[in-house]
């Protein structure tokens, strides 16, 4: 009954409006499926009209949904190699694995529910490989490195983004093949 309605819409708004239709018919009509129950309800929303959808913060949906997500090990410093970059997220998290999410030409780096930083990016034409990072922005977090700093911050060069050297071709192992025989015990004949 619905397809004759979408096939007869000459446009995007009466295709909209047709499937609006389909769904409020298909919920308030009444269903076989529902038809035994006892309570009088007997179509979709009157079984389910309680039940309400949760809300979620903008923040969840982006990293629920982003288009790449990688986790990485932290070094000692607190930076996360990706690609051929290496990308400062806590040195207090040396160690620990932190999340990647890459959508579009931003990309965050995060340690539990909690941003580190985020960068943007650009890609190279392959869509594969990555041409420059920038703009990094560090967050605050409940992370923070106990330790104080050495040297004042404006009297030492710090580099939050490393252009690090491009991964070398993995060395193949040689394998060994190993033989091992087993020789079972041999049976003794017992004498009559």
């Amino acid at each position: 009954m619905g397809d004759w309605y979408f096939e007869t819409a000459k446009s995007w708004d009466d295709l909209v409006a047709a499937h609006k239709k389909w769904v409020l018919d298909y919920n308030y009509q009444r269903h076989m499926a529902h038809e035994k129950r006892e309570d009088g309800r007997h179509s979709p929303a009157e079984v389910l009209g309680w039940v309400t959808g949760k809300q979620f913060e903008p923040d969840y949906m982006y990293r629920a949904f982003s288009a790449m997500c990688e986790t990485r090990t932290l070094t000692k410093a607190g930076y996360a190699r990706f690609r051929d970059f290496l990308l400062y997220g806590e040195r207090a998290l040396a160690g620990k694995k932190a999340l990647i999410n890459i959508f579009q030409d931003t990309l965050a780096l995060e340690y539990g529910e909690y941003p580190l930083a985020k960068y943007s990016v650009e890609w190279q034409p392959d869509d594969k490989h990555l041409l420059r990072v920038g703009n990094p922005r560090l967050y605050e977090h409940p992370y923070q490195s106990p330790q104080l700093e050495l040297w004042p911050q404006e009297a030492v060069d710090w580099f939050v983004i490393i252009k690090a050297a491009a991964y070398g071709p993995r060395k193949r192992s040689k394998r060994t093949t190993r033989i091992v025989v087993m020789q079972p015990p041999l049976l003794a004949e017992e004498a009559p």
